[in-house]
């Protein structure tokens, strides 16, 4: 047995998730028993496993998808349930975590940290009673601290040489290739995304054996049945000086503060003959994007400018006169 303690503390340093969503967070390694680790995914399914966040500090390179097969192997059944586990080397480092497991419990707008290995209800007692116990185990972390990782390795490189080239391509390169009309007449629109599946796709079967069939050739799904647009986005013709300076006030609104432009426009070039895009990150004080027409289609864009943003499962697009707001 070793000396653990328990004691109040702040959630902070985890950038994957708020801590503040979960009653219980769990410092974990795969070093750890399996038994330990069988038993833990067992109790946060019982409990709820949204309620219970398990962190782990890394993973080897081009190695995660083993470490995460290994850990879901150990759900009481991997095909079905499902815990949620994160890479958060930062929560780590906030917390100090050399060995685990380590809890972060909430009790009364409160959190405690209890170290050892100890049943989840057993670390919640712990945290409601308070003060210094000892819990069973500790055990060294297998995996690599990942920030650590990153770090050395950018040590091998120069970056500042690989920037250079990469706005030399882009300046060469990212030049849309296709124009769409002006608004004459303030308008919205709404557009449903969506995804056809060009061909079987099949995954393994239970217990690794066999397959199944997990989409069909021509089968259509509803994209925002699964994902969300994160932010606004805004189209806009950036050769029209009215588009430009539209979208400038747009951009000082709180609102659209984090919303992405994209610029249609065939025509914007530099002397050089690539793409003003310095400028344009200049004017809209952001990095701007091509608007290539494939991706116009999949936001349902049919002119500029445009501001884009989710309303439930559907896109609603709202069309702009800039002659009238200009």
């Amino acid at each position: 047995m070793r000396e653990s303690y328990s004691k109040q503390v702040s959630p902070e340093g985890e950038t994957a998730t708020n801590a503040l969503d979960f009653d219980v967070q769990i410092f974990i390694s795969s070093g750890m028993p399996e038994g330990v680790l069988r038993s833990l995914f067992r109790q946060a399914l019982d409990e709820g496993a949204k309620r219970v966040r398990f962190v782990v500090r890394g993973f080897e390179p081009q190695k995660v998808g083993e470490l995460l097969k290994k850990l879901r192997m150990l759900l009481p059944d991997p095909y079905k349930d499902d815990v949620l586990v994160e890479v958060d080397p930062n929560a780590f480092r906030a917390y100090n975590v050399t060995e685990v497991p380590v809890y972060l419990v909430k009790n009364k707008d409160k959190w405690y940290s209890v170290k050892g290995t100890v049943s989840i209800d057993g670390a919640r007692e712990r945290a409601r009673k308070g003060g210094n116990y000892k819990a069973g185990e500790l055990y060294a972390i297998a995996e690599p601290d990942i920030l650590s990782v990153i770090e050395e390795r950018s040590k091998k490189y120069d970056w500042e040489g690989a920037f250079a080239r990469a706005r030399s391509r882009a300046a060469q390169n990212l030049k849309p290739n296709f124009d769409l009309p002006t608004v004459v007449q303030d308008s919205t629109d709404y557009f449903v995304p969506t995804f056809t599946v060009p061909e079987d796709v099949t995954g393994p079967g239970p217990d690794g054996k066999g397959t199944v069939v997990l989409a069909k050739e021509g089968q259509t799904f509803r994209l925002l049945d699964h994902t969300k647009l994160q932010v606004p986005v805004i189209a806009v013709d950036a050769t029209d000086e009215r588009q430009v300076r539209l979208v400038q006030s747009w951009l000082r609104r709180p609102e659209y503060k984090a919303a992405d432009v994209f610029i249609v426009g065939s025509t914007i070039q530099s002397p050089g003959g690539g793409v003003a895009m310095e400028e344009l990150v200049r004017k809209f004080n952001r990095p701007v994007f091509p608007l290539f027409k494939r991706l116009g289609d999949r936001f349902g864009i049919q002119a500029v400018p445009a501001i884009v943003e989710q309303d439930g499962d559907r896109l609603r697009i709202r069309y702009f006169n800039p002659q009238t707001k200009g």
